[in-house]
């Protein structure tokens, strides 16, 4: 017996709706979902599509002793972690792991490169007076009563001790610093200030650098109480919390609560060294890390001065790609490094590669490919990028690690992730670099001040000719190049 047409259509109606919710249901997997019994394969919502635009076509003016110069040391097997990143037991940052001789080593070759001096001491006092004459208009070296801050990048740290692998600046980078400062740069212990406004200072740091270095002090947000004492004095007498004090203007005309403010100390400094990472800050597919995506594209020298002020959230809108970060805009971190209270004091920014990140918050990453050629798979392997990174010209530093990092996301994918990429690079992950280098007639159109007078280009930008010969203008023409000069030393021994 034949059912009724009302009846069938009924029943072809249902069916049809039954396929297309079947269908929606696989559509939102790709959108993120998770179906029961299916792997999420989530979709980003951003763009990783960066890519570097033409090449050896510097923009902005070259700073330093050697302007534009970028020393770049490496010294593979110095970095030498399991990378067994669940266990506790023994962490990256231990020096059975992280090798203190070879970093030393290491910064010690990129002074000599920055300014020509064979000899450390000479080498400090030529970054001092170089420093003074440009910005001071006097020929000095350093006063002993004079303060030098470290800005430390701990932007991994959020309790006052670690429960995990993720990655900061490295003790044993921490510690030759300072010890270059006390025994070559003449700078008493106590002139000396490391800080990350925003996060904890954590003991690995505060142990490494106090056995040697007990009255070096240390700055942090969070109350310091829970923390252990002084394993010398006893007391919390070389710690201390910002004393914030409004100090920092933008250029965009907004006051914001609490992004115009840095902690006293470091406004009362007389120098700044930019001590960051050599990482990226996004990263859509966090198999291990889980979290947030993150907002732009790299966590360099530019933005590791977002941990000298109070309210670092305030400018988060500004850098994200998905908000208003997007390509030829106004950059909070053109202001931050050409205010006279905080950028303009710096005399050395450097980038720490012993061990790298692929986002903000994040264990260490391999790099496959030149000059490392680290073991990307599995990733418990004791390879790693073990680098440092130098510079009179923060620009051009930053300029350099970019360049590195991209580098490094090619023919480097991930089994176990589906064969995605280990790294990306977020969209307009330069951005900011160009309106550093062209701070006098931005790409923006912003008009940058400090202090009522408009602000000149802070350094100069380029991409290198291929990712094999890593070459720039003035390596590929000493006489009339006039962007980058990248010096590599590889330190075997």
């Amino acid at each position: 017996m034949k059912q009724p047409l009302s009846k069938m259509t009924d029943y072809r109606i249902i069916k049809l709706l039954f396929v297309f919710i079947i269908i929606l249901s696989f559509s939102s997997i790709g959108n993120g979902s998770i179906a029961v019994g299916q792997e999420s394969k989530p979709k980003p919502i951003t763009k990783y599509d960066w890519k570097p635009e033409a090449t050896n076509q510097p923009i902005g003016v070259a700073k330093g002793i050697f302007p534009g110069r970028v020393s770049w040391a490496h010294a593979p097997g110095a970095a030498h972690w399991s990378g067994k990143w669940q266990s506790m037991e023994s962490p990256w940052w231990l020096d059975e792991n992280t090798d203190q001789k070879k970093t030393g080593e290491m910064l010690g070759n990129i002074l000599v490169t920055l300014t020509g001096q064979k000899d450390y001491n000479k080498a400090w006092n030529a970054l001092f007076e170089y420093h003074n004459l440009n910005t001071k208009n006097k020929k000095a070296g350093y006063n002993k009563n004079e303060v030098v801050a470290i800005k430390i990048n701990m932007n991994s740290t959020n309790r006052p001790e670690r429960i995990n692998n993720y990655t900061d600046v490295a003790p044993q980078t921490v510690y030759v610093l300072v010890e270059q400062l006390v025994k070559y740069g003449g700078v008493p212990e106590d002139k000396i200030v490391i800080y990350d406004a925003k996060r904890y200072i954590l003991p690995e740091v505060l142990e490494k650098v106090w056995r040697d270095f007990k009255d070096v002090r240390f700055i942090q947000e969070k109350d310091f109480t829970e923390q252990q004492k002084h394993p010398i004095y006893g007391d919390y007498s070389r710690f201390e919390m910002p004393d914030w004090i409004k100090a920092i203007e933008y250029s965009n005309g907004v006051d914001y609560p609490k992004a115009t403010n840095i902690p006293k100390q470091v406004k009362d400094a007389s120098y700044l060294i930019n001590l960051a990472m050599l990482k990226c800050h996004s990263y859509p597919y966090s198999n291990m890390e889980g979290g947030d995506e993150g907002q732009t594209g790299v966590t360099m020298i530019g933005k590791n001065n977002f941990g000298s002020i109070q309210g670092p959230s305030d400018l988060h809108g500004l850098i994200n790609t998905n908000r208003e970060g997007k390509k030829d805009s106004y950059s909070p971190i053109v202001d931050l490094e050409a205010s006279p209270n905080l950028g303009t004091k710096t005399i050395l920014y450097l980038l720490d590669g012993l061990y790298t990140a692929r986002k903000h918050s994040s264990y260490a990453m391999h790099f496959p490919n030149a000059p490392f050629y680290n073991k990307n798979y599995p990733y418990e392997n004791p390879e790693w990028p073990s680098c440092l990174l130098g510079s009179l010209d923060g620009v051009a530093l930053d300029s350099v690690g970019l360049d590195i990092l991209y580098s490094q996301t090619k023919n480097n994918n991930d089994p176990d992730n589906d064969y995605r990429p280990w790294m990306l690079i977020r969209e307009n992950a330069d951005g900011y670099l160009h309106e550093m280098a062209q701070a006098d007639n931005s790409p923006s159109g912003m008009v940058y001040k400090q202090n009522g007078k408009r602000v000149s280009n802070l350094g100069v930008h380029e991409h290198w000719d291929s990712d094999e010969t890593r070459r720039y203008s003035r390596n590929l023409d000493p006489q009339n190049g006039k962007g980058i000069e990248l010096i590599y030393s590889r330190i075997d021994k």
